[in-house]
């Protein structure tokens, strides 16, 4: 068989009830020259028998590994378990809770096609809540220029958005696995400041799920803290030059996240990244635990 231009990663843990719709939504592609590589972190719900249906119906394209333990280091350690086995030109990223729009490979192969000097590429995306309506957008930054100087004020890329060329300088691509978390911010923030262009779609090409389990928000203040200890090595060992407004942002988040409540940020980071919009906002701690989607999240755009 012909190697797949598009090698799609996909890590699963206990995701059983969102899975079906993520993996539909990457089988119901427009763009079919891929493989789909799921690497299953040891789940202890469904998933991995949903995963072996899948595996019966699509036998040579689609893939399972199983983790005989739990990684416990978010899904870029999975990652790099797929990526061993990937053998693609390009590399995309899909998360199990999240589904991903039919055109979405076509549209990201095309332009990395056309856009040699490009290492990755993401997209915009809508918002949907545990039942898949709409509640808001996630919407990046788009040239290389702006995406560099965004990076040290926040992470301008989607990550389950990102699709991005096998190698860069001859080197394969793998994630710098330093943390429980943040890894993913760690390793594309490292290839930007080593050349690696980055671009994304104005498109909105992902339903991102937000279902009160999202690794985004769970132990804010100890991602963020991981945060600040990568800026500041971009800048002693990359020679990273953030902008002053880039830095003032930086001092004010810091000053909010040594000070404010976990229940306090979560709602911050939902509005002051034009998720949802405040006067819609109805949430609180407690009902982002129970996972009550009506308490969660209050529908900002219908679908």
């Amino acid at each position: 068989m012909k190697k797949p231009l598009v090698s799609v990663i996909m890590p699963v843990y206990n995701a059983g009830k969102f899975l079906k719709p993520a993996i539909d939504s990457i089988l119901g592609q427009t763009f079919q020259d891929f493989e789909l590589i799921v690497v299953d972190d040891a789940s202890s719900d469904n998933s991995l028998s949903v995963l072996k249906q899948y595996k019966k119906r699509y036998p040579f394209k689609f893939k399972i590994i199983e983790m005989n333990r739990n990684l416990n280091c978010g899904g870029d350690r999975c990652a790099n378990e797929g990526l061993k086995i990937a053998k693609g030109t390009y590399i995309a990223r899909m998360d199990a809770d999240d589904v991903a729009h039919k055109n979405r490979l076509e549209k990201q192969v095309e332009y990395l096609r056309n856009n040699k000097e490009v290492f990755l590429v993401g997209s915009n995306a809508y918002v949907i809540d545990r039942n898949g309506r709409k509640i808001g957008e996630k919407n990046e930054p788009s040239t290389h220029e702006e995406i560099y100087n965004s990076y040290f004020s926040f992470h301008p890329l989607i990550h389950p958005t990102c699709m991005m060329r096998r190698s860069f300088k001859s080197k394969k691509f793998k994630y710098n696995l330093k943390y429980n978390a943040n890894n993913d911010y760690l390793t594309f923030f490292t290839l930007l400041c080593n050349g690696a262009v980055f671009h994304n779609l104005p498109e909105k090409l992902l339903y991102y799920r937000i279902h009160g389990k999202n690794d985004t928000f769970i132990h804010m203040k100890q991602k963020f803290l991981n945060t600040m200890r990568i800026r500041i090595k971009m800048i002693v060992k990359y020679g990273y030059r953030p902008g002053i407004k880039a830095v003032f942002l930086s001092l004010v988040q810091t000053t909010l996240f040594l000070f404010l409540p976990e229940k306090v940020l979560f709602t911050m980071y939902l509005t002051s990244r034009g998720i949802i919009k405040k006067p819609s906002l109805r949430l609180t701690y407690k009902s982002r635990i129970s996972l009550n989607p009506s308490q969660l999240l209050v529908k900002k755009a219908t679908a």
